[in-house]
């Protein structure tokens, strides 16, 4: 595999981090690699699922078919959430884009989480588009 740099960009209601990712694995449809201290793996099939490793760890599902379930475990214990999928998008070179809305203890926070190459500035490149998750999948509460 050649090395590339890679660009990991979250947003959420407090703004945008993006940090460098080293990629170490890739086979098929999963990814490995560091950003910010945290071990990730990424599986790309019919759902999209990031699983993180370190201060926080967690793996959530992004499915615009159904809202998923999952765990948020800290130093300080574990949170359950739900994961409800807007938007998901695939790049050739192996990125992806999802914009989701994560749910703690009833209450929304809409998130975006994008994996691109830093050639690409970051920014992802986008080869297929997802339809927009059915109607009623913004509504609040769970």
């Amino acid at each position: 595999m050649r090395e590339e740099e890679w660009i990991l960009t979250t947003e959420d209601e407090s703004g945008v981090r993006r940090v460098r990712a080293h990629e170490y694995a890739r086979d098929g449809g999963i990814c490995r690699f560091t950003a910010g201290g945290a071990s990730y793996t990424v599986e790309r099939g019919a759902v999209l699922r990031v699983e993180c490793e370190g201060e926080l760890s967690y793996a959530l599902e992004f499915d615009l078919l159904r809202a998923t379930a999952a765990e948020l475990a800290t130093p300080y214990g574990s949170l359950p959430v739900e994961v409800r999928t807007h938007a998901l998008s695939f790049a050739e070179e192996g990125g992806f884009e999802a914009e989701y809305t994560l749910y703690f203890g009833g209450e929304p926070s809409r998130r975006k989480i994008a994996y691109a190459p830093a050639r690409a500035g970051g920014r992802h490149k986008k080869r297929n588009e997802s339809a927009p998750a059915e109607a009623g999948a913004d509504k609040e509460g769970i």
